[in-house]
């Protein structure tokens, strides 16, 4: 059996190995992406004046048609990202996926079109192939952040109307809280699902966010150029039986419509509330100092939530004479802050500015109903500092999620009554390191290196390693 598992490894490394190398080279072979000299006029296959590593899309203008389109107001942009993971090292086995995620993006901009300080906005998702944690590592911040159920839906529809020169602006319809709320534009930059969504709502309750919108309404406030302020209530629950049910004791949803547009609202599952304060420092125009931005928010779901240590008679859930009914416990709800701040720039080259970011994210949950009752991530990304490629961007995270009291007690009471000593849930720590590589301005390569500590929240699966590389294509 040993001499199985070897060889079994050893292929794992092998294929994992191969993906990368496979990948790495192709983004050696491409020719940098370069911004000084204006490229010799050559006409491609679309009829534009540029060179294909110059031009905004891969499919090129159609002859100038996009470009027009798109200052009349009509942008219609399809992405497609295709990655490789594989995890060399820990795990519960080795192995190695491909994965893609193919997105469609419709933007109608009505003052372009009418004079109307108005938009609308149409999303869909088509993820498809394996998912690395969910065969191989399980951990729990989820290594890539486009793992999602393999199938084609609608994701955000909405309209959003702006006023007082957009100092005010309503956006209603199916939206998703992660593109606007604890967002990090340098924590963005990372691949691990995390560092886009945090764990600290990705694995405490039923939210809004990839792959899932769900029905909402989102009011934003820039009174000035420093101050900004958001706040959004959403259904409670976008997708029942992909996300899960925070009540394990109530019957199941079998209506899920898997193309997205089941706009669930009344399905008695709360709503989920978000807020946000900003700051702004040094973002106005002519600023001198060096930007950043600061953020302070709450959030709250009204679900009725289970008690992860106790049944509904207040017995352990790991006693024989439990029922195995979690206790019902009302809502659940957190603070957090996020940080972004510029460091250090150089401006001296005018095609090419370099610059170091910081990054911080902190927020909390009820510990006894929740995965995780603290939550922080940050890094550092260094932007710019290759010679030839302005747009270039290296970083290194470090995310930490402490496992919640209701958790660790279950299994503190799980030991006693079976007189085990299994480990007890503590953390999981990843750390990242990225490389982008903008190789064309519709083209990037991102070799990754994660590690993974106490994968699942605990040091019953082993340490991981997990190599990577994505690239992303927008036609």
């Amino acid at each position: 059996m040993n001499s199985i598992c070897r060889r079994a490894t050893s292929r794992s490394v092998f294929q994992t190995g191969f993906v990368i190398f496979v990948l790495v080279i192709s983004l050696a072979q491409a020719e940098p992406a370069q911004t000084p000299e204006p490229p010799t006029p050559t006409t491609n296959s679309s009829g534009t004046n540029q060179g294909l590593l110059d031009q905004k899309y891969l499919l090129g203008d159609f002859s100038g048609a996009r470009t027009t389109l798109e200052d009349e107001g009509f942008t219609l942009t399809p992405i497609y990202t295709g990655e490789g993971f594989g995890n060399p090292v820990g795990g519960t086995k080795q192995g190695v996926i491909c994965e893609g995620l193919l997105d469609l993006e419709l933007t109608l901009d009505f003052k372009k079109m009418v004079g109307w300080d108005g938009s609308f906005h149409a999303s869909s998702y088509y993820p498809m192939g394996s998912s690395l944690t969910n065969n191989y590592t399980h951990d729990l911040f989820i290594v890539s952040n486009i793992d999602a159920y393999d199938t084609l839906h609608l994701f955000e529809l909405w309209y959003e109307q702006k006023a007082l020169d957009d100092k005010i602006s309503l956006r209603v319809g199916q939206l998703g809280a992660n593109t606007e709320f604890f967002i990090s534009d340098a924590a963005a930059k990372f691949l691990a699902g995390t560092y886009g969504w945090p764990g600290i709502l990705a694995s405490n309750a039923p939210t809004p966010n990839y792959a899932y919108a769900a029905p909402g309404i989102r009011l934003r406030l820039d009174p000035d150029e420093h101050w900004a302020f958001l706040g959004a209530v959403f259904a409670g629950n976008p997708a029942p039986d992909r996300l899960g049910d925070p009540n394990p004791n109530r019957a199941p949803d079998h209506e899920f419509n898997n193309t997205g547009t089941g706009f669930y609202l009344n399905r008695g599952q709360g709503v989920f509330g978000i807020n946000e304060l900003w700051y702004k420092l040094n973002r106005e125009k002519d600023a001198k100092g060096l930007p950043g931005t600061y953020k302070i928010g709450g959030w709250f779901h009204t679900d009725t939530f289970s008690d992860k240590r106790y049944d509904d008679d207040g017995v352990p859930l790991a006693s024989p004479a439990s029922d195995g009914h979690p206790r019902a416990v009302a809502g659940n709800c957190g603070f957090y802050v996020v940080a972004d701040q510029a460091v250090w720039q150089d401006k001296s080259n005018p095609k090419q500015t370099k610059e170091i970011d910081l990054f911080f994210r902190g927020g909390n949950a009820q510990g006894d109903r929740s995965v995780f009752d603290y939550y922080c991530d940050g890094g550092i990304t260094f932007n710019g500092f290759i010679p030839g490629r302005p747009t270039d961007s290296f970083g290194i995270a470090s995310a930490y999620g402490n496992i919640g009291s209701g958790l660790r007690g279950y299994a503190e009471d799980q030991n006693s009554f079976d007189d085990t000593s299994q480990p007890i849930p503590d953390f999981e720590w990843n750390i990242e390191m990225t490389y982008n590589a903008q190789i064309a301005p519709w083209w990037s390569v991102q070799p990754d290196v994660q590690i993974v500590l106490h994968p699942g929240g605990s040091a019953v699966i082993p340490n991981e390693v997990v190599l990577g590389c994505r690239m992303v294509i927008t036609f």
